[in-house]
This record gives C-alpha cells, structure tokens and sequence, in this order.
C-alpha cells in the first residue's frame, strides 16, 4: 500500500450523504447540488447529520447518481468493450455500479478498480456493503492524493548468482491423491529448490508421505486455489521472515505434467536479469492471421502492449502464473505482500483469474518492476492452451498442461493423438504416467469432445 495518511472512515460519511440524499429527495435539484458539493469538496468536508441505516439498493442508487455527475464512466469505451451488455441495451453508468466493478471492469482508461481496490481499500471485502472503488476515489481518494492508476517508476533490475530458491507448490486432488506425476514434480523441484507444499481440500491416509521430497507440506481446506495456497504457505506456514532467507521463490501448481527436467530453464533464466519472470507472456488479444507474424519480441510487449490499464483485466498481458519465480525486490514489496496476504476465495473464476493472476502481473508491472520469460517473445492466443503446443515443447518447454487436452479453447484437432506428438516432440516424456492422470481426474465428456477434432481429409 502506498504512503498514505488514512483518512477518516469512509463508510460512515458515505451513509450520511446518502441518507442526505434521499432526504433531498433523489431528483431533486437539492440532492443534485449535495452530491456536486461532495465531488469538489470532498464528502469528509460536509458537514452532515448522523445517518440512520441505509439500504444496499439506496447506496447502489446513490452511487449511480454520483458517478453519473461526476461524468467518470467513458460510456462509449465502456459498451464497446462490454459487448453483451451492450447488445442487452445497459445503461453504462448503471451496469458499472451496480455488477461492473465487482467484476473488474473498469469505467474508463483513467481507472483502474482493482489496482485502486487492493492500494487503498480492503481487498479481501467481498461482501454487499463493500465500497465501490470509484466512488471512494470520486468522494474521498483524489482529495487526499489517491492515484487513479499506478505511477510507474524506473528500477534496475535484479540480478541473482546462484540463489537460494524456495518453491511453495499449490496442489488439490478431488480424490484426495498425490499422483505419480505431482510426486514426480515435486521431486524435481526440489532438486533445485527448498519446496514447500500446501494441498487445498483433503489427502487420504499415507497420502502427504508421497511428497517426501518436500521440506514441509500440509493440507488445508481454503477454497480459494492455487493462489489461495500460496497466500497460507508465504502468511502461515512457511511465513514471510522465512522466505526472507531466500534470493528467489517459486510459485508453482500442480496443472502441468512436468515433461523435461527443468535444469536448462534455472541456467537460462538465472542468468538474466529480471524481478521477476515466468515461462511464458500471454495476451488473449494476440489472434494473428497465418500469413502475419507468429510472435512479438518480448522488448517489444514491454514497450508498447503494457498500457496502464484496460477496460477489461482479460484485455491485459501477464506472466503466466502457474510457475512464476519472485525475486527480493518483489518478495520485499510491502504492496505484493499485502496483495498476497488478503487472497479469498471467489465466486466467480474469472474473478480469481483477473485478480490474483492478471492483477499480479499488472500490480507489479505497475510498481516498476520488470519481468522476463523463458519463451522469447509474445506467441498467439493463451500459447500453452492452443496449436504451438507441441512446437512449444520441441522448443524445450518443460511443461504441458493437462487442461489443453480436457478443455481445448481454440479446438485444436488431432488431440486425441495426444501421446505419439508429445513423444514426438520430448522422446522421454512419461506418457502412460500422464494418461493415468488424465484417465482419473479428466471430465469424459469433456474429453471426448476434445477428441472428436480432427483434421479435415
């Protein structure tokens, strides 16, 4: 968070100019010069009597009113890049204060709600009477210096010698299981890392002991996935002062079936500089026609795909999180520990997606902090999910993801081939080992769906 006094409570004040408001009577061109007088002088500066209660919808209401004053939703930009809310016909203003912000979508190119959320609010308030971010900002953060959006800064990257390196792997089995191939990573992990595990849900009996190769594991029903995981081992079990003896700390989950060893991605990677850096850069928005470049520079992403923000978080590049190295400029961040700390449980997966894996690649884009990845550059679509797959791990990626095949977004054809091209691009991978993960834990129909694709002829 940044180095900001707090202000006095916001909630408070805020009841009372809504119950001001309403008094008013919401229409009226009193209740209209009320709520001007809050956005320019700010709502602490009013001096309003003690509010009774207020309902959820008579703050919704109020909201709309403010935000629609204040003129702070780019109502063409904000339907262009909602597009079924605007085939629905909503009213911009309307639909942002009343879904769009839970959602993360942000009014204009000038905010940005999650960034401004978890800087200086409460990020892990999910419930109904949860301060919109905008509102807060319209009302009370820009008269007290708040920013909108990060302000970059310029840092020197980090550079590592042979770090000392931490892993906290992220793993759930509906079965309750540690596969072969999850014992199997962990293994060689741990050849290159202290490697802390925390397994969401519960294990069977015997189970834990399968991770052997680990320095500690625990079992912890939370909810909240991979980075829920994550946020217990760096908060509670492993703990920050821990990790502090540590150059470098690995975020790791169990998605991906390990299909090489991962020695030459440590060299590489360890010799360049870099805060932070991941296997690979996605940005869904990179569709390009087979005639056109198949890739961008990663100089080039850096330079000109990194805006300060999006109407939507999907419209964002970020560094793949499923295995994200950390160095000590980021791990000592006070704001990424915050941010990691406050990680809940969602109720909406695209949430989980935009917040803890986009918005961590945005948070610290946004504090300075540069990134490399082991792929050289920006490649189409989500490249771990779509057709260079296999080109991909002839290139030496060390990692498949088994949800490629459950799930194939881009209808790749010909997966049911999946074991004769993975062989054919890594002769050593363990194929039976991962049919028998997949066999277990996959949808079957799912699966067969993804099958039936194949090439024309």
């Amino acid at each position: 968070m940044t180095d900001v006094e707090p202000g006095p409570p916001f909630q408070r004040a805020w009841a009372r100019l809504v119950a001001a408001w309403l008094s008013a009577g919401e229409e009226s061109a009193e209740a209209e010069s009320l709520l001007r007088r809050a956005l320019d002088e700010g709502v602490h500066a009013l001096d309003l009597p003690a509010a009774g209660e207020v309902t959820v919808g008579q703050r919704r209401r109020c909201e709309v009113a403010v935000v629609r004053l204040a003129g702070a939703v780019d109502e063409t930009g904000y339907l262009a890049h909602n597009q079924p809310q605007a085939e629905r016909g909503a009213e911009p203003v309307d639909h942002f204060c009343r879904r769009g912000w839970r959602a993360l979508r942000n009014p204009s190119l000038d905010f940005d709600v999650w960034w401004y959320w978890a800087e200086y609010l409460d990020p892990a308030d999910e419930s109904e009477t949860a301060v919109n971010p905008l509102v807060h900002y319209l009302l009370d953060g820009r008269h007290r210096g708040l920013l909108p959006l990060p302000r970059r800064v310029t840092r020197r990257p980090a550079t590592v010698s042979a770090p000392r390196r931490a892993c906290l792997f992220a793993m759930y089995d509906a079965d309750g299981l540690v596969d072969d191939c999850v014992a199997a990573y962990v293994e060689e992990l741990a050849r290159h890392a202290d490697v802390y595990v925390c397994a969401d849900g519960s294990l069977q009996d015997g189970q834990v002991e399968r991770l052997s190769a680990a320095r500690g594991a625990w079992v912890r029903a939370h909810g909240a996935h991979d980075f829920g995981s994550w946020s217990l081992l760096a908060r509670d079990l492993v703990g920050w002062e821990a990790l502090a003896a540590y150059d470098e700390v690995l975020l790791v989950n169990d998605s991906c079936w390990l299909v090489r060893p991962l020695d030459e991605v440590f060299a590489r990677m360890d010799a360049r500089a870099g805060d932070f850096w991941g296997l690979q850069v996605t940005a869904r928005r990179f569709e390009p026609e087979p005639w056109q470049p198949q890739s961008v520079p990663l100089e080039e992403v850096k330079r000109s795909w990194l805006p300060p923000t999006a109407f939507r978080y999907p419209e964002l590049v970020h560094v793949g999180s499923y295995f994200l190295a950390l160095r000590r400029p980021v791990l000592d961040d006070a704001g990424f520990r915050r941010r990691l700390d406050a990680v809940r449980p969602q109720r909406d997966r695209g949430n989980l997606v935009q917040k803890y894996e986009t918005g961590t690649t945005q948070y610290l884009v946004g504090q300075g902090f540069d990134f490399d990845t082991w792929v050289p550059g920006l490649r189409p679509n989500h490249p771990v999910y779509g057709p260079g797959v296999f080109d991909l791990l002839a290139d030496g990626f060390p990692l498949f993801k088994r949800r490629f095949l459950v799930a194939n977004p881009y209808d790749t054809p010909d997966l049911a081939d999946w074991k004769e091209r993975l062989l054919a691009a890594v002769p050593s991978a363990d194929v039976e080992m991962f049919e028998r993960n997949l066999l277990r834990v996959a949808d079957p129909d799912e699966l067969a769906r993804s099958f039936a694709i194949r090439s024309p002829g």
